[in-house]
């Protein structure tokens, strides 16, 4: 499996995902800070990293910052419940990811994406369709000499 494959999933879902909150978008798109995220599901193992979040960034910035070689994305809000879906060109694979986004709480989030790759060759034990979860929380201010996102 293709870490990068992996890695452009998680950042798609973790950078979406600070716009969780549909009802309350703009407060917590505002809400600048250090986030928690832990990614678990998919070929990689759990992993958690914490990020600087500067609070100056519109959904359309973080939705667009990592899909870069997409041929189709959105961002749809409704009911409470964010989605973003993506088609993405990365290392000669076509990457399909479906994420939806639930708030947790004022500060907190979870993110379900499903992610399809096409154009991996078949390797035993290594599905070409995954579900990768995000897992968010604000946890305070950043901490001095961050830069943020």
């Amino acid at each position: 499996m293709n870490r990068a494959v992996i890695a452009l999933s998680t950042i798609c879902l973790s950078l979406t995902g600070l716009s969780a909150r549909a009802g309350d978008l703009r407060t917590m798109m505002q809400q600048a800070g250090e986030w928690e995220m832990t990614a678990s599901g998919g070929m990689l193992p759990t992993t958690t990293q914490k990020a600087c979040y500067a609070g100056n960034k519109t959904v359309a910035d973080l939705v667009n910052k990592p899909l870069k070689n997409c041929s189709q994305q959105s961002l749809n809000i409704s009911g409470g419940i964010a989605t973003v879906d993506a088609v993405c060109q990365f290392q000669g694979l076509k990457v399909t990811v479906h994420s939806d986004i639930t708030p947790v709480g004022d500060a907190a989030f979870h993110g379900n994406s499903q992610v399809h790759i096409d154009g991996m060759p078949a390797i035993k034990g290594i599905p070409n369709t995954m579900n990768i979860n995000i897992d968010a929380h604000r946890t305070g201010p950043c901490q001095p000499g961050d830069k943020p996102l």
